[in-house]
């Protein structure tokens, strides 16, 4: 663990830099045509939740800096273990279920899709390991986690109902959201297998940040 919060503040600026990128990227900047539709996308979504808590303990980093320059910025511990598994199951679902439709060059030649898929995700999750304090998740965590991904889930189906089959917009912005297609019940199977990933990689981030107490206990 680094307790050193100048590399923190260091190493957060740089996630908030790339994060403003790839917020104006979601946007349809790049694209140079506005995107309606940005606050549809999980990715964005989690991106932009995962961008306030780093932004948050930047701020409460560079405050607490001149006082005490050593030590953990343990601020909303609850909240970024919750954003931490949701930032994983966008990199994770992304690269393994969506990314197959893209060219390598539509891919690594896509700034906002590096930096929003890719980059962020894995810094964030440095961010966790390398500077949180650790054992201090509850067992209840992982579960808490499913709560956004599902309230999500609800508010879009929820919207293509009310929007109903002649919207000539976007509905769905992931097939296996898509009721029209798979059917209530293939929706509910997928969402079941989703919610299935989230709690299994969240009791293994659980399993990791407990390691330490569990080899303090064993040496007892």
């Amino acid at each position: 663990m680094i307790k050193n919060k100048l590399t923190q503040i260091i190493f957060r600026t740089i996630y908030i830099v790339l994060g403003v990128i790839g917020i104006i990227g979601s946007l349809g900047y790049f694209k140079q045509n506005f995107n309606e539709n940005f606050y549809l996308y999980y990715t964005n979504l989690s991106n932009y939740i995962c961008f306030g808590v780093i932004f948050y303990a930047l701020i409460k980093t560079i405050k607490s800096f001149k006082s005490s320059p050593e030590g953990y910025c343990n601020v909303l511990p609850k909240f970024k273990f919750m954003s931490l598994i949701m930032i994983l199951v966008t990199c994770l679902v992304y690269n393994i279920l969506l990314a197959k439709d893209y060219t390598v060059a539509d891919y690594f030649l896509s700034i906002q899709n590096l930096i929003l898929h890719l980059i962020l995700p894995i810094m964030f999750t440095l961010d966790w390991a390398l500077f949180t304090e650790h054992c201090q998740t509850k067992w209840y965590y992982p579960l808490l986690a499913t709560v956004m991904p599902l309230i999500y889930v609800l508010l879009i189906l929820i919207r293509a109902a009310i929007l109903g089959s002649n919207y000539n917009g976007l509905l769905y912005p992931y097939f296996f959201l898509n009721v029209a297609k798979l059917g209530l019940g293939g929706v509910i199977g997928w969402i079941a297998i989703l919610v299935l990933i989230f709690v299994a990689l969240g009791y293994g981030l659980f399993g990791l940040d407990h390691i330490k107490r569990m080899n303090k206990n064993k040496n007892y």
